[in-house]
């Protein structure tokens, strides 16, 4: 049986614990965060509002699942105002591991759905709206858009998902069914 929790801490991340289906909190306020005056994803792809769906849709999405998987990527000594590449550089590496972690899941558990900070962006470009998504099965949704309470959510797994100065975090989680 795949530990999860292993494989992640190999894969580089700074922080991994499991959770249940049960554990992740939502909210249907959050998903007003996505709009087009506060995200510059929104209407970008089809893990992102307006594509992704009603919040009762989206919540069908995790109560359907099991267990799962939060992951951190932290690094320290960054200014969260001006040091974008190295947030750009951070977010890619954090997303590269988590696509990994996910195949390997999509291995072992049925139903696999990955989530990440912002919108997919597996392909170069999405073809939102003007075709169905080139990879459905291996999509990257919107922790956002899903109305996710990161911070609750992340302290049910027992991390911390504090806001310091200099350290900024990617969060990431995936969930599946036994």
């Amino acid at each position: 049986m795949l530990d999860i929790v292993a494989l992640a801490n190999e894969l580089g991340f700074s922080e991994a614990a499991t959770i249940s289906a049960d554990d992740v909190v939502t909210s249907k306020e959050l998903t007003s965060l996505c709009n087009p005056e506060a995200c510059r994803q929104y209407g970008s792809c089809w893990t992102c509002q307006p594509a992704a769906g009603p919040f009762e849709q989206l919540q069908e999405h995790i109560t359907s699942k099991d267990a799962g998987i939060v992951v951190q990527s932290i690094r320290d000594n960054v200014d969260f105002y001006e040091d974008w590449e190295i947030l750009a550089e951070t977010r890619a590496s954090h997303n590269e591991r988590l696509d990994r972690l996910a195949a390997a899941m999509r291995e072992e558990f049925k139903d696999v759905m990955e989530f990440s900070t912002g919108g997919c962006d597996v392909c170069e470009s999405c073809t939102y709206p003007d075709a169905p998504c080139r990879n459905p099965d291996t999509q990257r949704h919107s922790l956002s858009a899903h109305g996710v309470s990161v911070g609750s959510t992340c302290q049910r797994a027992g991390m911390d998902y504090s806001f310091e100065n200099g350290r900024i975090r990617y969060i990431g989680m995936i969930l599946y069914c036994n």
